[in-house]
């Protein structure tokens, strides 16, 4: 591997710096030692892949694994508003502002013990999403029908969701009983994958328009179907249910919250181990902020978003020194 003793200085540099970056900010802190064209050389080599990542995170996940552990999966957007858009820099969905915002879409898998005393939350997987593809939509603007063309990926956040955890799995031996997440993962291909293939247990979120029967016990035809906001269920219980597209049985557990506001909010949670409490599936399903917090300290402790490179295997790498430096 070319560099490495660059790819160490600069995410020594990200820790020590996180405010601002570039390749001759970090010469000069180096008393240009090594030139900044080393730096912007370091950082435009062909990506570094996952398989190089796990070679610097495998020492500390083999040191707190347990058959007991759980991945969270989640993502988040590295802002880049007035970057020239690429296949890295595109328009995502955030769910946080509820709009789409230009930047680099990241997938993070955060490992963690519960067993721990204090648990500790590590990434031990991440993937970029490229919108390496054009799809053209006819869409009406101010009475007119136009065309419009716009970036989308030959390979969608589930697919890598289940490509990432298979090699989690099947490549680097990773043992844990539970992934973790949202409702935007909570497909029903995703969570049969997970169980069927991967042999593990999935807490996730649901939306309140998913399709769920609790006449488990009956003949398919008997089966009565209503949203899972149809249903009459009593809070903080667990319930036994059928999701639609899932051919086996999985707990429901509906879960309200008093806001500070006076506001109530209502969630959805699902389990595909039967033999939870809902006090269970709530504290397994708090594991999924590991990947939000690991998320806020990448963009706050390592200057993420201040790389100012052009090149999309720059901006790959700078992400890839941010992960390990963090």
């Amino acid at each position: 591997m070319k560099y490495v003793l660059h790819m160490d200085l600069y995410s020594d540099f990200l820790i020590s710096s996180p405010n601002v970056v570039s390749a001759t900010l970090v010469s000069e802190v180096l008393n240009k030692s090594y030139s900044h064209d080393s730096f912007t050389r370091m950082l435009a080599q062909s990506e570094l892949d996952a398989k190089t990542y796990w070679k610097y995170i495998k020492p500390s996940i083999r040191q707190l694994q347990s058959t007991n552990g759980i991945i969270s999966v989640d993502d988040t957007i590295e802002n880049k508003p007035h970057s020239e858009e690429n296949e890295l820099i595109s328009w995502h969905w955030d769910h946080t502002q509820e709009r789409s915002v230009k930047g680099i879409n990241i997938v993070t898998f955060t490992y963690t013990n519960p067993d721990l005393e204090t648990p500790v939350k590590l990434p031990v997987a991440f993937e970029l999403v490229r919108k390496d593809s054009f799809q053209t939509k006819i869409v009406k603007k101010d009475g007119k029908i136009e065309e419009k063309t716009s970036r989308c990926a030959s390979v969608s956040k589930n697919e890598l969701l289940c490509h990432r955890l298979n090699a989690l799995v099947f490549k680097n031996f990773i043992p844990f009983r539970t992934v973790v997440f949202d409702t935007w993962y909570s497909s029903a291909e995703n969570i049969r994958y997970i169980v069927e293939v991967l042999q593990k247990q999935v807490v996730c979120a649901v939306k309140s328009n998913r399709m769920i029967t609790f006449d488990i016990q009956k003949p398919t035809k008997e089966q009565k179907w209503q949203t899972v906001s149809d249903a009459n269920m009593e809070p903080h219980r667990e319930y036994k249910v059928r999701l639609k597209g899932i051919p086996f049985d999985l707990l429901l557990v509906k879960k309200v919250y008093h806001n500070l506001n006076g506001s109530v909010g209502i969630q959805y949670l699902i389990a595909t181990d039967t033999t939870l409490a809902a006090s269970q599936v709530s504290e397994d399903y708090k594991f999924r902020w590991s990947s939000e917090d690991l998320h806020r300290s990448l963009k706050q402790n390592t200057a993420l978003e201040k790389m100012p490179a052009k090149l999309e295997n720059s901006q790959a790498g700078h992400i890839f020194r941010a992960r390990v430096a963090q």
